[in-house]
C-alpha cells in the first residue's frame, strides 16, 4: 500500500471542519435549555478520538448516526464506536425526523435473561421521564420441532396443525413475558405486553416502524461493561426504521443513572 493510499484509507470516515454547523446545533439546543460543549478531537480516524473522548468525559450515552449506506451497513465509524463500548450506544437513521412527532411510543425488545431484564428496566424509566407508551416486544422464533406438535384429525377430536401450534407457543410466550414484566415493574398497567413468532431480528425491524425509540440489551456473552452486537442487536442498529439504544452487558442501570433515577426505582413503581 503506498502513503497516499494509506492517507485516503485513514482519513475516509472524516469530513471537513464542521464547526460552523456545530455552532449552529449548539444555538439551537441553548435555546431549548440544553448546554452543549463542543470537542474538536485531532486523529486521523473519526472511531479512535471519539471513543476515547467519550470515556475520559465518562459520557453515559453516546449517539451515532447510520448512514445511507445499504441494509446491513453501519458504517466503519459507526461499527467501531459500538465495538466495546462502556456506555449506552443510540444509532440513529439518517432519515429520522426528531421533529416530527416527539417520542410517543417506546419500544424494548424483551427476553428474560439478564440483558432482557436492564433493557426493560431502561425503557420503562425513558417512558416514564418522556411520559411515552411503553411496548414490550418479545418474539418467538419458528423452529422444526415445533412439527412435531401436530396433530392429525380424529373425529371427533380436532386436528392441532402448524398454524394452531405456532398460536400456542405466541400466546405462551406473551404470558410468560406478561408475568415476567410484573415481577420486574410491578402491576402497571400503562406497559403494553405483546408476542410474536418470526426471526426475532426481521420482526423486530418491521416493529421499529411504529415506533420512535427501541431499546435492545447486547448479546448475553462476552467482555462485561461492553457492548457487543448479537444478532438481534446487530439486525436492530443497521436496519431499524427509529433509533436504537443498546446497552453494554453487566452494567446496572445505565439509563436510569443517566436519567438521574436511582437503580430500581423502576422496578419499584406501580
Amino acid at each position: 500500500m503506498s502513503s497516499s493510499q494509506g492517507s485516503r484509507r485513514r482519513h475516509a470516515n472524516l469530513v471537513p471542519d464542521a464547526s460552523d454547523e456545530l455552532r449552529e446545533i449548539r444555538a439551537e439546543l441553548e435555546t431549548e435549555g440544553v448546554w452543549a460543549e463542543v470537542l474538536l478531537l485531532p486523529g486521523d480516524s473519526a472511531a479512535g478520538p471519539l471513543h476515547h473522548a467519550a470515556e475520559d468525559h465518562q459520557a453515559g450515552l453516546l449517539s451515532v448516526g447510520r448512514g445511507t449506506a445499504r441494509e446491513g451497513i453501519l458504517g466503519s465509524t459507526a461499527e467501531r464506536l459500538i465495538h466495546g463500548a462502556r456506555s449506552p450506544i443510540a444509532v440513529v437513521p439518517e432519515a429520522w425526523d426528531s421533529d416530527a412527532a416527539g417520542v410517543r411510543t417506546i419500544g424494548v425488545a424483551f427476553v428474560d435473561t439478564e440483558e432482557g431484564r436492564e433493557a426493560l428496566r431502561g425503557a420503562y424509566a425513558l417512558a416514564r421521564r418522556t411520559g411515552a407508551r411503553l411496548r414490550v416486544l418479545t418474539v418467538v422464533k419458528p423452529r422444526v420441532v415445533m412439527y412435531t406438535e401436530t396433530e392429525a384429525a380424529i373425529p371427533p377430536r380436532p386436528g392441532r396443525d402448524f398454524d394452531r401450534v405456532v398460536g400456542e407457543h405466541r400466546v405462551k410466550a406473551e404470558m410468560g413475558a406478561r408475568k415476567a414484566v410484573a415481577r420486574i415493574l410491578g402491576d402497571d398497567g400503562e406497559v403494553e405486553v405483546d408476542a410474536f413468532v418470526g426471526d426475532p431480528g426481521d420482526t423486530l425491524v418491521e416493529l421499529s416502524e411504529y415506533l420512535d425509540l427501541l431499546v435492545s440489551g447486547s448479546r448475553g456473552y462476552g467482555p462485561v461493561r461492553a457492548v457487543l452486537l448479537g444478532g438481534v442487536a446487530r439486525r436492530l442498529a443497521t436496519a431499524g426504521h427509529c433509533p436504537v439504544i443498546v446497552l453494554p452487558r453487566g452494567v446496572e442501570a445505565p439509563l436510569e443513572e443517566l436519567l438521574g433515577e436511582a437503580p430500581g426505582t423502576a422496578a419499584r413503581a406501580g
